[in-house]
Formats: structure tokens, C-alpha cells, sequence
């Protein structure tokens, strides 16, 4: 044995050796695990994090989704049981939480491949609630606030996932917080040394492999640890003609700095190239399938080497987190993020603009073209500098915090007519003529300082009323907007303050209660500026909400339920639709959001368990009664989860009620295209083999059967041709996939 764990040792030297090189090469990050790191923590909403690791084998720990007894506001939960066995390495954040209440989320081209634009939590569409990783507001693009969940992290380095249904108090910070936070906490560096090769294999030609490298804490550099974990995707994709390939490197070092304070440095690395769907028309669907999307006919604005992307990001932040004493604490990180998309596509694909054809000039030189292919050299440019900064104080009524959130973006955007047909040479339609659909640079300067305080009146009752200010700035240098000279604004600002109240109140030790009331803010979308004068808004108004929120949760080992009920006004709706110039912004003035939501898991033995939600939502704007876009009016799922001596299995359904695509007022309103309710499911096989032979080093089997029923129902719009018409995505057929990994 001595011999062995010599052996042992020596490669343990060797790898953490190889991991230090490489990490010192990757930016690393915070979320101490080991008692030397954990100085407390000051979260996004200023509370607790969250309740004690609930007991192995008990309703809390097998739940799917669930509700914290910490919460001040709707929130679910979704914990590393259910992403460890019930995703694969390729899927995103969006589809870990599409089982939780409310929530709407369906992968068109299949299993994480490339983005998804149907992610919707009570109606509000993806751009209109937050996305943070480790507290920290992922913009994604500077044109509509939201990121692209298929550019960033995937669910290997995903810890836990929070759906926070509402604004939560003023410290939290972000530009569209009343429609709720996903908030993901991404996986630190174990305290021990591991290595942790995976792969997956299935539908759809995927393959993956995968490297994770952990450190363990070193004690000569005071318990520091790092990780370093790197994954390649090759796949094609349920829709036709579609493939991506993607490589995303994640890299974390936490370093303690004497008792106190901790040193986090997060570095996160991916590249995607896709051939890209947008969609199909309800006729496509009839006659080429419910996969259709692109094809391999040279001749078509679809064709699939013309819908080619390139995708480069990076998420990167150094963090300091400090015990002062006396009760302060500060927690303050530094970050920079980018998103870089360059790429080609038809001009109209599976629209119906016609090929060039007659006289045009390529490169300036006068050309008589036949069939050529018209299409878009696009390319966006956006990076973020920013800096989150906050500080509590324990005091003997309760705890103060506050903070500031401040954000620099920077962008520029251009997209150029190109002939396909013609190795993708410029073309313009006149001698003098601008190539240019579209050009111009712009900045977003955003500023959100905060201050609450939490009181505790009564031993079981916490108040927390806070105020924040939020002030956002655009900059714009619009040369070209829709072929024409730009008459967009050079800049426009907005702000407003922001109050908020919650009460929390404990009921007994597993029964807790609580309400709250807050304002909500989002400032126009940079599109909404950047349309031809005919098109553009004379007055368009920021988004404004007040949230109204009652609910109840309660957990113990055996069982964990919760439910709310919301109502939310609008002010200033912004909808967008496409009319014979174009794209159209307008403030559809008033809406209500209205709901009830539930969701529990009840252990029936030992081991073996049951989830269900079940939610009634309701948007519509004020006098017409039009039903807002994209908002199911129902929602519901429930199945069994068993885990047991290695084994995990699982069948989830997911039932997304009807709802409309399009809006039903405005000055261009036309007729509301109804998607009937669908249903979805999901069955997970798994096994974990500890060789206790091997130092109890284990391999791991998982079996994914995605959408079991092989449902095919439309599911939502990509988008709209050049003439308006809508183009569908369907549910992705039913899939297999298959991972293997070693813990060694």
C-alpha cells in the first residue's frame, strides 16, 4: 500500500503541477467551499444565500425545482442533483430551468445547440429579466440587454441555478430585474486534487469530450486551489442543414488571504461556429417537415454554407470578498465581457425577396447577373467593463447594505449587402450606391447605486425596505440604418428610482411567509432606436412595473412546497412589429401580469420521490384585453425522481399552455397567431460505480432520453421574413444521448 501511495502521490505532484501551468494561463474565480475560504457572503439580493446542503436522500435534496425557506420573493431552486443527471455536458443554462414554474424553454436545434429564443418565465421574454453568473449581470449583447444563452456556460461548470420570479430588494441590481433573475452560481475548484475526463455521444451526430483538472488546495500557497475545465462539441442538429461546433474553456482559483479575505479570479472562453436556422413558414413546415430550416440548394437565400456564424466570448472577472470586522463586510468584483459575432446569411431565407437579377455592381464594377444569391455580411462587436461593489454592516436592529453597480459597454454593428454566389463579393445596386444595410457604433453607460436595510422588528421577522436608483445612457454614431442615412438620435438617457419592501416571517422552524412590493425599470432596446425615419418613435418611454407578490413555503426532510400569487402593472409596453417599412417599436401603454404558482415534491419512501408545479399566468394589455406575445397561459409538470445505492432515474413532463406570437394592439396590428398547448418529456438513466479498490474513484453512466413522445408541435417564432411573415420553430424530435465520465 505504501508502494502505491507513492504512486499515487508522485502523479498527484505532477498533475497539480500541469494544472497551476495552465490555470496561471486562464483567468480564475469566487464561491469558496472549504472552511478556510468561507468568510460569509453578501448575495445579489443581500440576504442569506440560501439554507443548509439539505440531507442526502430527502425530498429537498432530489427536487427538480424548489422553493428556499430564505426566500422573500417567488424563487426556485434548481440544485446540482438534478444538473449533474438530467442534462448533458452541451446543454445551457436556459434548459436547466425549464421544469420550474412558469417557465417556458424548448431547444430548437436540439441538446444546447446554438440559441435559444423562446425562453420565457411568466410571459416576460428572455430580454426582459435578468441573467447573472456569481452575481454579476451577463449583458450578452448591447442591443436588447440580453444575452445569447448558447455563447457562455455550459451545465458542466454549473453549480446551481436560481429563478428569482420578481425584482427582489434594491440590492438587486441588473436592467430588467421585474421580470426576475436566473441567477447561476458557477462550480469552484474542489479541495481536492481530481482529474475528470467525460464525454457524450447521441442524436444528431453529437459528440463531446470534455477535461476537468482540479488543483486541490495547496498549503503552500496558503489552501489556494484552482480548476480548470475544457469541453469540444461537434454536432449537427434536429433542424436541417444546421451543425455547430463549439469549444469552451472555464477556468476558477480562489486564493485565501489570511483568515478574512479571499482572492477569486474567474476566466470563461468559447468559440462557436454554426450553420444557423431562422425559422421556417407555417407551409414549409406542411410540406418539408417539422425540421426544416435550411437546405442544400445553392440557389436558396436558405442554403446552408449562406447561414454561417462565427461566435467569440469571454466572461472574466477578479473578485475580493473581506471580513473587516466590527460587522463589515465587502464583497467587490471587477469583470470585462465580450460577445463578437461575425457571419453571412441569405438575404431573406425561406422568405420570398427574390435572387439578383439584371444589371449590379460588384465591387463597383458593372455586372449583369443571373440567379445570384443576395445576402448579409454581418458582423457585432460588444464588450463590457464593469464593477460591482457591495457592503453590509451588522448592527443590533438588523443589517444595512449597500453598493453600486456601475457598467461601460461598447459596440459597433455593420452588416453588408454581399452575392452569395459569388464568393460573398460586395454589391451595390447603383454606381454611387452605399453597400451598407446597416452601420454604426454605440456605448451603454449604466449606474445603480443601492441602499437597504434589513430590520428584524421581531425575532421571526425580517423587514427589508431599500431604494435603488438606476440611470442608463445611450451613445449612438449611426451612419446607415436600413440602406438610408441615419436619423437617429446621438444619445439619449433615462432613470428613475426604484423603492422596495419585503417582509419574511417565519411561521414555525420549516414554515415561512412572505410579501413584497417594488418598481420596476427597463430602458428602451438600442433597436428600438436604430430604424429609418419613417419607422422612428417620437417619444418611445422606458418600461416601467410596480411587482405586488404574496407567498408561502415550507420544507422539511420529507417534503418541499411552495406557492405565491403575483400581480404586476405595466406601464409603457414596448412591442415590436414588422409593417411595410420595417421593424416597428410603439409602448402598447398598459398591461397586467397576473398569476398563481405552486410546485412540491414529497418523498413517498425512502429514495423514491414526486415533483409537480402547476401555474395559471395571465398577460394582457389594458382596455383592448389583447393577450401580450409569448405568454402561455398555463403551465405544469410533474413526475418521478428515484435515487438510490448509485442509481438515479427520473420521467419529467412539462405542459406549456397556448398562447400568440404576435401582439394584439398597436398601430400595426394584424391577426394574432395562436401556438396551442404542448407537452414535453424527459426520462434520465444513471449509475455511479465507486471502486473502492481505487481510492473510491468512480465512473459515472447517464442515459438521456429527451421529448419521449416524439412531439413536433410549434413551439414558437425564430422570426419574421423580409415581407412579415412568421417563421416557426418546432419541438425537436425525440433523442438519445449517452455520457460516461471518471472522477479519478
Amino acid at each position: 500500500m505504501k508502494h502505491c501511495h507513492g504512486r499515487v502521490g508522485a502523479r498527484t505532484r505532477v498533475a497539480r503541477a500541469l494544472t497551476a501551468v495552465l490555470l496561471g494561463l486562464v483567468l480564475g474565480a469566487a464561491s469558496p467551499e472549504d472552511n478556510r475560504s468561507d468568510i460569509g457572503t453578501v448575495t445579489a439580493t443581500g440576504g442569506p444565500e440560501g439554507t443548509a446542503a439539505p440531507a442526502p436522500g430527502s425530498a429537498p435534496a432530489v427536487a427538480p425545482s424548489q422553493p428556499p425557506l430564505t426566500a422573500t420573493q417567488p424563487t426556485s431552486v434548481i440544485g446540482p442533483t438534478y444538473i449533474q443527471n438530467n442534462t448533458v455536458p452541451s446543454q445551457n443554462y436556459d434548459n436547466i430551468i425549464k421544469f420550474s414554474p412558469s417557465v417556458q424553454n424548448v431547444e430548437p436545434t436540439g441538446a444546447g445547440l446554438q440559441q435559444n429564443f423562446m425562453e420565457t418565465i411568466r410571459g416576460f421574454r428572455y430580454t426582459q429579466f435578468n441573467s447573472t453568473f456569481d452575481g454579476l449581470v451577463l449583458p450578452g449583447t448591447i442591443s436588447s440587454f440580453a444575452p445569447q444563452t448558447g455563447a457562455y456556460f455550459l451545465s458542466h461548470d454549473i453549480q446551481s441555478v436560481s429563478v428569482d420570479r420578481g425584482p427582489g430588494t434594491a440590492s438587486q441590481i441588473g436592467y430588467a430585474t421585474f421580470g426576475g433573475t436566473v441567477a447561476t452560481t458557477l462550480v469552484s475548484p474542489s479541495n481536492t486534487f481530481g482529474i475528470n475526463p467525460y464525454g457524450t455521444f447521441g442524436s444528431w451526430g453529437l459528440g463531446l469530450e470534455g477535461l476537468r483538472l482540479d488543483s486541490g488546495a495547496i498549503p503552500a500557497l496558503g489552501g489556494a486551489r484552482g480548476m480548470l475545465d475544457g469541453e469540444h462539441i461537434d454536432a449537427n442538429g434536429y433542424l436541417t442543414g444546421t451543425s455547430t461546433l463549439r469549444d469552451n474553456f472555464y477556468g476558477r482559483i480562489e486564493a485565501p488571504l489570511g483568515d478574512n479575505t479571499v482572492i477569486t479570479v474567474v476566466g470563461m472562453y468559447d468559440y462557436a461556429r454554426t450553420h444557423t436556422p431562422y425559422g421556417a413558414t407555417l407551409g414549409q413546415i406542411q410540406t418539408l417537415g417539422a425540421n426544416y430550416a435550411l437546405n442544400g440548394n445553392s440557389l436558396s437565400q436558405a442554403y446552408s454554407n449562406y447561414n454561417v456564424d462565427n461566435y467569440y466570448t469571454d466572461f472574466d472577472y477578479i473578485g475580493i470578498k473581506s471580513a473587516l470586522g466590527d460587522g463589515w463586510t465587502i464583497d467587490n468584483k471587477l469583470y470585462t465581457v465580450s460577445y463578437y459575432h461575425h457571419g453571412i446569411q441569405g438575404l431573406d431565407p425561406n422568405g420570398t425577396t427574390p435572387n439578383l437579377s439584371g444589371v449590379y455592381y460588384l465591387n463597383g464594377v458593372r455586372t449583369t447577373l443571373t440567379n445570384d444569391v443576395p445576402g448579409l455580411a454581418n458582423r457585432s462587436d460588444f464588450r463590457a467593463y464593469g464593477d460591482s461593489l457591495r457592503v453590509a454592516k451588522d448592527t443590533r436592529y438588523g443589517q444595512l447594505r449597500t453598493g453600486v453597480w456601475l457598467d461601460y459597454d461598447v459596440g459597433s454593428s455593420q452588416k453588408i449587402n454581399i452575392d452569395l454566389s459569388q464568393n460573398d463579393v460586395i454589391y451595390t445596386s447603383t454606381a454611387t450606391g452605399t453597400p451598407f444595410k446597416t452601420l454604426y457604433n454605440t456605448s451603454l453607460t449604466t449606474v445603480q447605486p443601492y441602499l437597504e436595510f434589513a430590520a428584524k422588528p421581531l425575532p421571526a421577522l425580517t423587514v427589508t425596505p431599500g431604494l435603488k436608483y438606476t440611470y442608463v445612457h445611450r451613445g449612438l454614431d449611426a451612419t446607415i440604418i436600413g440602406s438610408a442615412p441615419s436619423t437617429a438620435p446621438a444619445s439619449q438617457g433615462w432613470g428613475a428610482l426604484l423603492p422596495s419592501i419585503d417582509a419574511h416571517y417565519a411561521i414555525m422552524q420549516d414554515w415561512v411567509a412572505y410579501a413584497q412590493v417594488a418598481k420596476g425599470f427597463l430602458a428602451p432596446p438600442l433597436n428600438a432606436l436604430l430604424v429609418p425615419a419613417a419607422n422612428a418613435p417620437t417619444s418611445l418611454q422606458p418600461q416601467t412595473t410596480v411587482n405586488y407578490q404574496v407567498g408561502t413555503t415550507f420544507r422539511n426532510n420529507r417534503f418541499s412546497a411552495g406557492a405565491d400569487m403575483y400581480y404586476i402593472q405595466f406601464q409603457n409596453y414596448i412591442a415590436s412589429e414588422k409593417n411595410n417599412f420595417g421593424t416597428i417599436y410603439t409602448n402598447n401603454g398598459g398591461a397586467v401580469f397576473k398569476g398563481i404558482e405552486t410546485e412540491a415534491t414529497v418523498m413517498l419512501v425512502p429514495g423514491v420521490a414526486f415533483y409537480a408545479n402547476a401555474t395559471v399566468n395571465d398577460a394582457t394589455y389594458d382596455g383592448s384585453g389583447f393577450p401580450v406575445a409569448l405568454s402561455p397561459r398555463s403551465t405544469m409538470a410533474a413526475g418521478p425522481i428515484v435515487q438510490r445505492a448509485g442509481w438515479y432515474f427520473s420521467f419529467l413532463w412539462k405542459y406549456v399552455g397556448p398562447q400568440y406570437t404576435v401582439d394584439g394592439s398597436g398601430p400595426f396590428s394584424h391577426a394574432l397567431d395562436p401556438i396551442g398547448g404542448y407537452n414535453d418529456a424527459d426520462a434520465e438513466l444513471s449509475y455511479r460505480l465507486v471502486l473502492p479498490q481505487f481510492n473510491d474513484r468512480a465512473l459515472n453512466f447517464r442515459l438521456n432520453l429527451f421529448n419521449v413522445f416524439n412531439d413536433h408541435s410549434l413551439i414558437g417564432t425564430i422570426g419574421t421574413t423580409a415581407a412579415g411573415a412568421a417563421l416557426y420553430a418546432t419541438n425537436p424530435g425525440r433523442a438519445v444521448f449517452f455520457s460516461l465520465s471518471a472522477d479519478l
